[in-house]
């Protein structure tokens, strides 16, 4: 099975990826916005930013407490998750209207 020990380093990894997902998000939307001169798909590329800005403060935060201590067992503050929450859910919602 899986050592113990791994978790963390796993935890820390798919940090990274969701990040470069959110990172290509951004790509494909931020290139809508430029295409297309309308507000719902500047909203979408806005609030994609927030998200990929929030990513981007957690994905720190869990390399550095991984760095200093691997079995960290302390979550992520929760104004982080709440701003990916948020983001997540602004975005979508954006993204919504531009498909009609």
């Amino acid at each position: 099975m899986n050592a113990p020990g791994l978790q963390p380093e796993r935890t820390a990894l798919s940090w990274q990826r969701t990040l470069l997902a959110a990172t290509v998000a951004l790509a494909v939307s931020a290139r809508s916005a430029v295409g297309r001169n309308s507000a719902a798909h500047t909203a979408t590329a806005l609030a994609v930013t927030a998200v990929l800005i929030a990513l981007a403060v957690g994905a720190v935060l869990r390399h550095r407490r991984f760095r200093h201590r691997p079995a960290d067992p302390r979550p992520l503050p929760h104004s982080i998750a709440a701003s990916l929450c948020a983001g997540i859910g602004v975005a979508a919602g954006c993204a919504l209207l531009t498909l009609s």
